[in-house]
């Protein structure tokens, strides 16, 4: 069901700017794997959703009564709903890990280097717009677009690079109970916007 929604909603976006698909798409995939896993946090250890989703408790609680349409309509924002912390001292890893990461830290590293991607994409074809679509500081943008896939999927494995809400609780339980419109939802993103630094 998911693979065909999000089909549909790529078909129907073709009009949009390149940046807000890439946006949408980024909000769908970080909404839809916390869905998944609120569905199944009983079984899942509270330190370890501490560790991979700070902040986001009340967010893992409010998609853990929601069904798939719900949470792929709260995700239809063109405004980035999550973020991660990019600093100057994030560089590739110099060798490889010694062990196999596990099933969380492996999504983990997945999700980052995607957003990562995506925001060096978006830098590198405007960079003011860029920088202010994410809220990215100048010596923040000016560090990770000089890197390519392979350093960025390294940069990654950082376990220190988690994605978490920018979007406040707010705009997740109005956007999750009210019929808003893409443009309406973008909107409240804007108004309801919170600080990178306010769960850390």
């Amino acid at each position: 069901m998911m693979t065909a929604q999000m089909e549909g909603a790529t078909k129907g976006s073709l009009h949009v700017p390149t940046y807000e698909r890439a946006v949408r798409a980024e909000n769908v995939k970080a909404m839809i794997r916390r869905w998944r896993i609120a569905q199944s946090s009983e079984l899942v250890d509270q330190r370890v959703i501490a560790r991979w989703f700070p902040g986001q408790r009340n967010l893992l609680e409010l998609l853990a009564v929601l069904v798939e349409e719900e949470v792929m309509k709260l995700a239809d924002c063109s405004l980035p709903l999550f973020s991660l912390l990019i600093h100057p001292s994030l560089m590739p890893a110099t060798s490889a890990p010694l062990v196999q990461p596990g099933e969380f830290e492996a999504a983990n590293r997945h999700e980052a280097f995607l957003a990562l991607a995506s925001r060096v994409d978006s830098i590198k074809t405007s960079f003011a717009e860029g920088c202010v679509l994410y809220d990215l500081a100048l010596p923040d943008a000016v560090h990770i677009r000089r890197f390519g896939p392979h350093e960025l999927w390294d940069i990654a494995a950082n376990p220190g690079l988690v994605m978490f809400p920018v979007a406040s609780d707010h705009y997740f339980e109005v956007a999750a109970t009210r019929d808003l419109s893409s443009s309406q939802k973008s909107q409240l993103m804007t108004m309801s916007k919170r600080s990178k630094n306010s769960i850390h």
